[in-house]
């Protein structure tokens, strides 16, 4: 059996990890700097406790703020790249294997080019920045040895198989718009043209589990994508399915709405996902069915 840490152990990522299907052989252990937590770990004494970590395999990073923290306190930054840094030193002193989620949103076109590994990075978004700075800083720690790290810049995941009352719930733009519909029985998108790689949550934890069961470490960062859709498509996909699960009827405005061509994501061959619209509208159903509960 595998033992993995995963540091950020109370955030929406997270929740997706641990309630993913009992059949998952591997050992995840949740950490969090929350004080009520079973696993409580203060980040500034973790330097102090590696020895605890001697015998995992492998951690996932998942610490940071969002946008609307970083914007309004851009030292969190630097509170990130130190946990960052002391995660990537408690890896190498126990030959631990490290994946880091960063972002989709880390590239300066997201939503308007195509986008490649070597496209252009938004240096002037403090959510980007964060992101950024972390993979320098794995880039840099693990430079002289091989097979240690992976970092996947991800889409938009959404979806959830048991509901937990999260602050990311309300943020998630998928999650956002069907408590919208279900609320207020309409849906109001300022722009409809606006584009996004939108990602299942079962595909996430998927990869997660495909990278460890198949050990597809070399030290690299891969762009994990599945279904681009515009916000005005994603509006009106989450009426046809309130309308066909739960026979509710949804107003909708789009306020600035015009079609642009769609923008592509390249990925990794091992992390290459076939669309499948059933995949999408489960995961969307099953977000209207818990939020109705």
């Amino acid at each position: 059996m595998l033992k993995i840490a995963v540091f950020g152990g109370t955030g929406y990522l997270a929740s997706l990890i641990k309630n993913q299907n009992k059949e998952n052989k591997n050992k995840y252990i949740f950490f969090s700097r929350k004080k009520n937590q079973q696993n409580y770990i203060d980040y500034k004494l973790l330097k102090k406790n590696f020895n605890k970590f001697k015998n995992f395999d492998y951690v996932i990073h998942l610490v940071g703020s969002n946008q609307n923290k970083l914007i309004k306190n851009k030292n969190l930054i630097k509170k990130k790249n130190k946990i960052t840094s002391d995660i990537c030193d408690l890896c190498l002193t126990n030959n631990i294997k490290l994946i880091y989620i960063s972002s989709l949103q880390i590239y300066k076109n997201y939503g308007k080019n195509n986008l490649t590994i070597e496209s252009k990075i938004n240096y002037k978004n403090s959510y980007s920045q964060s992101h950024f700075k972390s993979e320098e800083i794995i880039k840099k720690k693990f430079f002289s040895y091989k097979n240690t790290f992976m970092i996947l810049r991800v889409g938009n995941i959404f979806g959830f198989k048991k509901y937990e009352k999260l602050p990311e719930i309300h943020n998630n733009i998928i999650h956002k718009l069907c408590i919208s519909a279900l609320k207020k029985k309409k849906i109001v998108i300022e722009k409809g043209f606006l584009q996004r790689t939108f990602i299942p949550s079962q595909i996430f934890v998927d990869t997660i589990n495909t990278l460890i069961k198949k050990n597809l470490f070399n030290n690299s960062i891969v762009n994990i994508s599945y279904k681009i859709f515009s916000l005005k498509e994603v509006a009106y996909l989450i009426k046809k399915r309130l309308e066909l699960i739960l026979n509710y009827k949804v107003d909708i405005k789009i306020k600035k709405s015009f079609n642009l061509k769609k923008f592509t994501v390249s990925c990794s061959k091992k992390f290459r996902y076939k669309f499948n619209k059933h995949q999408i509208n489960h995961e969307v159903d099953r977000i209207l069915k818990n939020l109705n509960k």
